[in-house]
């Protein structure tokens, strides 16, 4: 349950019940929907959230989570939630607090759209070309020489896997030099 309508997706209004929270008082829901998690593994998706305005936490139902598909594992005053048998897709982990609950906080970026720079077009196309340098990039742009090449900006700036690509071997450590006799 949350009362952050902004967390959810495809909400349904017409659902509608009453919900009893933890001091007794029953409370009115005003819809369900689907949470949408950004995680490491991508983006997970948490259905039938019910819409609880007034709340001031987001309570998750452990029975609901299982009847979903989800498994959670406790323990070391945490609890993993994973969305599949193996426990390899791990979708978020929550740390237990002192009142011995497992509190979800959720961040929510309410941007519909972002904007897409040119300086960032550069970097995309400096890896799909296998690191090649700006300046050739460049060059590929101006004669016309790969369809589709959009604009792009040269940079001063270091990529830093290219410069480990580039280097032989790490350097000795000076004065630890060691010689048989």
């Amino acid at each position: 349950m949350t009362a952050y309508e902004s967390l959810l997706i495809n909400i349904d209004r017409s659902f509608n019940c009453r919900v009893k929270i933890g001091n007794g008082q029953l409370v009115e829901a005003t819809g369900k929907g689907t949470l949408v998690l950004e995680t490491k593994g991508g983006r997970r998706f948490i259905k039938d959230v019910i819409l609880v305005l007034g709340l001031d936490e987001n309570l998750l139902s452990v029975g609901q989570m299982i009847a979903h598909g989800y498994f959670l594992l406790f323990g070391d005053d945490m609890v993993e939630i994973f969305d599949d048998r193996s426990l390899q897709n791990l979708v978020t982990q929550v740390g237990m607090t002192e009142n011995k609950s497992f509190p979800l906080m959720l961040e929510y970026n309410d941007s519909i759209a972002l904007k897409a720079s040119v300086a960032e077009n550069s970097w995309l196309w400096h890896k799909r070309f296998g690191h090649l340098n700006f300046h050739s990039l460049k060059r590929l742009e101006r004669l016309q020489m790969v369809t589709g090449l959009p604009e792009l900006q040269e940079t001063k700036e270091t990529y830093e896997g290219c410069i480990l690509g580039k280097h032989h071997r790490d350097s000795f450590e000076i004065g630890n030099a060691w010689k048989a006799s």
